[in-house]
């Protein structure tokens, strides 16, 4: 997650809601990590400047915001365009691409308003457009995250906002995200409203960077593979062959050196 994005900015909102929620301080945050955490650090985490890394600190955020660990974890990727899917064709939880994503019933009604609302408004001189239905998928399952993570005292919805395509007064489409939470009797008050993140570069998972080569691969081809193995199942099988090529020849090279 990079300093100053879109996908840290919308991750520190969340962070931010939370502990004002709790009514604790940023010094409260800080001090539940260990090693204890600077306040400066937890502040530039709320504001998007320095957001949480690892998967880590990560945890360490949802013990000291008393929130479920893994929902924060899947949150955390998500708002970097990874959002965790079961997959019937592997019989397992895996992370796809969010420019992958298909929206659901509910979200493709939201993007059949949007897109109505703009063709309403288009001239020939004005060219509106909606948010693009991927960027309506990846909203529903922030959303998603969000509700299973908050609780039944918060309320989560997103409102989409079309875009104009013109050089100097244009704005682009959005997706935005709002939290709001019960402060006192049946009142709700706004936490934290957000642009849904549109990143721009697939992350891979930390773990796969991490992995060790096996066998006599060297490290470098063990990341380009286990990079690629973290792919969907349809990209791995048009790499298929080029997978099985880097193996080989990797295989080989290793065997000559043995010799």
């Amino acid at each position: 997650m990079k300093s100053g994005s879109s996908s840290a900015v919308a991750f520190g909102r969340v962070l931010q809601a939370v502990r004002k929620h709790l009514s604790k301080n940023q010094a409260d945050v800080a001090s539940s990590f260990d090693p204890k955490l600077s306040v400066a650090a937890v502040s530039m985490a709320e504001s998007g400047n320095r957001p949480p890394k690892t998967e880590a600190i990560v945890r360490g955020y949802a013990a000291a915001l008393e929130l479920d660990e893994d929902a924060l974890l899947d949150l955390w990727w998500a708002m970097q365009g990874m959002a965790a899917l079961e997959s019937r064709a592997e019989e397992r939880v895996v992370k796809q691409w969010w420019r992958e994503l298909r929206p659901g019933f509910d979200a493709e009604l939201d993007l059949h308003r949007a897109e109505t609302a703009a063709k309403a408004k288009w001239t020939p001189n004005d060219d509106y457009y909606a948010p693009s239905a991927a960027l309506f998928a990846l909203a529903d399952v922030i959303c998603g995250i969000l509700v299973r993570m908050l609780g039944e005292s918060w309320k989560v919805r997103y409102k989409a906002e079309i875009g104009l395509r013109e050089p100097s007064d244009g704005y682009l489409a959005v997706v935005n995200i709002e939290l709001q939470a019960q402060v006192s009797g049946e009142s709700l008050e706004m936490m934290a409203s957000f642009a849904c993140p549109e990143p721009v570069t697939r992350p891979f998972p930390t773990e796969l960077m991490r992995a060790k080569p096996q066998g006599g691969t060297s490290s470098d081809v063990a990341w380009i593979l286990n990079a690629l193995m973290a792919m969907p199942a349809r990209e791995r099988a048009a790499v298929a062959g080029f997978i099985h090529g880097l193996r080989e020849g990797s295989n080989l090279y290793g065997a000559g050196e043995d010799k």
